[in-house]
């Protein structure tokens, strides 16, 4: 009798766990999970058998009727039940060098949506994985670009993304964190959990402009400065960030200010009485911390100093966000604070356009042709990785290295060598000749891991020479003994950052200072969703040798310096000013 009560107990239980309610975002959810886990690892959709994509938009209707776990689970089955069986094969043996901190499948072995069969099914998927070199929906080569097999599926600029199209993106999305992106688990935000916020949204988007609201914030969400480009994808960006006026002066944005750094148009800043050294410290009523934040809630950056960075472009214009050209600025000068009210240039008045865009022309300097080599007083060698393509440029390129050669020859004889890295590269080739002239071989500065095709999610060690060499050139047995200072800020950028780690290595006597660079290093990805916008983010993972990570933290800085309003008033180069110094002492 007491077995006939607990197995009743048992059957009523198990039917009220099956009779669950499961809410309609939480079905969605788990749908793009189980959608993405069979792109990824189901050997008849990654080898390109099968679409992905006619997947999911086969089905999402009908996952959007279902009501309840055992419904849930019955769609399941019947979803993966239409697949093509797997051939059993060996257990893969662990490779000892991988980076497996993304991994993840306890939205399917914990918790009360999967049933028994369904955790079963989801497990022998992964166990039959697709293991080839070639997947339909990653890379053939470990530095290419573009994410394969993703249809732009074109919409005008002005129609909102249908429905099923709309859920396709964040399915893609979520897709793209889970198993393609190795920085995942440095998110601030949990992307699940931010998705699931937003899936209503997405879901009663009336408006093009919402869809494009809430995918600056996803993306935004992979804190990644790679992923920054993305806002130059949608089509509402004057509407969402409300930025069609320009200020009459040049700026720097601080976390609690912004500082007026050049005065643009002084017939305008006279009228408003505004100066240079001038302190904003309120935006129409609002703390630019307020501003500053907000920004940062539709733009990804790395890291803070990164953010303050863009927020500075005077192009980029950020941060003035308004429907009206009049702005109520609150001011600080000499102790004192006032108000202000400033008028602004929209972007369609043609005339000051025009002045705003003489002004900045004139001011930027020519970027440089000749091939003389920067001796600064001192007998220190100076050079700017931006300028380096200038010294080649006009020899047949037999002769590039040899020329580079010749001119590393000169500044090894100088007192000191200064690399200026706040820039991004205009030739590949100038970290190679100075590791020809002063490098050691091996030239081991960095552990590179990139996606492991083996198991999509994880991501292997690269151990071979040529991803951290050119497989051409070998260090000549030279060294240099002098001092070496190298320069970086958020400018410091991918490659710009790959090349300071190399640089670290070649020089090991070198001073690294400066401020946090832009915490993006690793080969950019570029991800596109329907709708023709495209994803960039970093796809592979770089580290020091020591295992301490470059993503979101930036190079090795050895002396710390951050800009300030102070360095920024009162020096024309206060990082350039450091670096003399220290070679000079």
């Amino acid at each position: 009798m007491k077995k006939l009560i607990a197995l009743l107990v048992l059957i009523t239980t198990t039917s009220l766990v099956t009779a669950q309610n499961i809410t309609q975002v939480e079905c969605q959810m788990h749908f793009f999970k189980v959608w993405n886990y069979v792109k990824y690892y189901h050997p008849s959709v990654a080898g390109g058998r099968i679409n992905a994509d006619t997947l999911f938009l086969q089905n999402i209707g009908a996952v959007d009727q279902i009501k309840t776990t055992e419904e849930f689970n019955a769609f399941v089955r019947s979803f993966l039940d239409k697949l093509p069986e797997a051939e059993s094969k060996k257990a893969l043996k662990s490779t000892a060098n991988l980076l497996t901190k993304n991994r993840d499948n306890k939205w399917f072995t914990s918790g009360r949506l999967f049933n028994r069969d369904n955790k079963k099914r989801l497990t022998t998927i992964f166990e039959r994985r697709y293991t080839d070199s070639i997947h339909h929906y990653i890379p053939d080569i470990r530095f290419s670009s573009e994410i394969p097999n993703e249809p732009e599926y074109p919409f005008a600029a002005t129609e909102n993304i249908p429905y099923k199209y709309r859920m396709l993106t964040l399915a893609k999305t979520q897709g793209a964190v889970d198993y393609l992106f190795p920085h995942k688990y440095l998110m601030d935000k949990n992307f699940d959990s931010l998705l699931k916020e937003k899936l209503p949204l997405a879901a009663a988007c009336k408006t093009r402009e919402e869809h494009e609201a809430i995918l600056l914030e996803l993306v935004a969400s992979f804190d990644d400065t790679h992923a920054f480009k993305f806002i130059k994808q949608v089509k509402f960006r004057d509407q969402i960030f409300k930025n069609s006026f320009f200020p009459p002066f040049k700026y720097a944005v601080f976390d609690d200010r912004i500082i007026v750094t050049e005065i643009i148009l002084p017939d305008y800043c006279a009228k408003a009485d505004i100066n240079v050294g001038d302190a904003i410290l309120k935006v129409n009523g609002e703390p630019v911390t307020a501003l500053v934040n907000r920004t940062a809630s539709w733009v990804s950056v790395s890291n803070r100093p990164t953010l303050r960075n863009y927020c500075s472009d005077y192009l980029k214009n950020l941060v003035w966000q308004s429907d009206n050209k009049v702005f109520q600025l609150a001011v600080k000068r000499n102790g004192a604070e006032s108000n202000k009210v400033v008028e602004f240039i929209h972007n369609r008045d043609a005339a000051n356009i025009t002045r705003l865009s003489d002004y900045i022309n004139n001011a930027s300097p020519d970027k440089r042709t000749d091939r003389n080599l920067d001796i600064l007083p001192g007998d220190i060698a100076y050079f700017k990785i931006g300028e380096t393509f200038r010294f080649i440029e006009t020899v047949s390129d037999d002769k590039a290295y040899s020329t580079m050669d010749s001119l590393l020859g000169i500044a090894a004889r100088q007192k000191g060598i200064i690399l200026d890295m706040r820039n991004y590269p205009d030739w590949g080739g100038f970290v190679f000749t100075l590791f020809k002239n002063f490098g050691r071989y091996p030239n081991r500065f960095a552990n590179y891991f990139e996606i492991n095709k083996k198991e999509i999610g994880t991501f292997i060690l690269n151990d071979s020479y040529e991803t951290y060499n050119h497989p051409d050139i070998k260090a000549d047995g030279g060294s240099y003994n002098g001092k070496v200072v190298i320069i970086v800020n958020p400018e410091t950028l991918s490659m710009s950052e790959w090349n300071v780690m190399n640089l670290q290595n070649v020089f090991p006597q070198s001073i690294t200072i400066g401020e946090q660079s832009a915490g993006a290093d690793g080969d950019e990805k570029m991800f596109m969703l329907p709708g023709g916008y495209k994803m960039n983010f970093t796809g592979n993972a770089i580290f020091y040798t020591n295992g301490t990570n470059a993503q979101r933290k930036g190079v090795r800085i050895d002396k710390y310096m951050p800009l300030t309003p102070e360095n920024l008033l009162n020096t024309t180069d206060y990082l350039l000013d450091e670096a003399i110094r220290i070679i000079k002492n």
